[in-house]
């Protein structure tokens, strides 16, 4: 116990001791009481500061979001600016190119073209062939034939069978 009240004697004695006499404590800030007015105007100051933050961070988001949306229009714009100017140049190239296929499928050129390095001559007279009907194509060539019962003469079966001039029998054939 004597140790015990040996080490509070010596906290009282420094405690008793001035502030700058103390080398291992901080010197503290000045207390005092505070009246009534005094925290309602802290308070009051507090809330101004808050609430002018609240409405210039009211006021500043949208005008940034209209920034932001102004920003993706104009570069859009640049964007479509671009491809119109492509588009542009694209059909220009394009008409250039019909007008090189109307220069060279233009009759004169060919005719030009015919007579000075093919030397061809202009005939001094045409001829015209009548069409001929070359008969049978391949795939009806190689199509089974169904022979139907020829009918003769008045419809009779049983009936002669019609004969051409050269005498070979007309056989009437199904259509496929």
């Amino acid at each position: 116990m004597a140790t015990r009240s040996a080490s509070l004697a010596e906290s009282a004695k420094a405690a008793r001791t001035r502030p700058d006499e103390r080398p291992d404590r901080q010197a503290s800030p000045d207390l005092g009481v505070l009246d009534r007015r005094q925290v309602i105007a802290r308070s009051h100051r507090r809330q101004v500061r808050v609430l002018t933050t609240l409405a210039a961070a009211l006021v500043a988001a949208p005008l940034m979001l209209a920034a932001l949306g102004h920003a993706f229009v104009a570069s859009d714009q640049v964007r479509s600016d671009g491809l119109q100017a492509q588009i542009t140049q694209a059909l220009q190239v394009q008409q250039d190119y019909q007008l090189q296929k109307a220069e060279l499928v233009a009759p004169s050129r060919i005719l030009a073209i015919a007579e000075t390095r093919l030397h061809m001559i202009t005939p001094s007279a045409v001829t015209y062939l009548r069409p001929v009907n070359p008969g049978e194509t391949v795939a009806q060539a190689h199509e089974p034939k169904a022979v139907a019962p020829s009918l003769g003469h008045g419809g009779r079966r049983g009936a002669a069978p019609d004969r051409s001039s050269s005498g070979s029998t007309i056989a009437s054939h199904a259509a496929p």
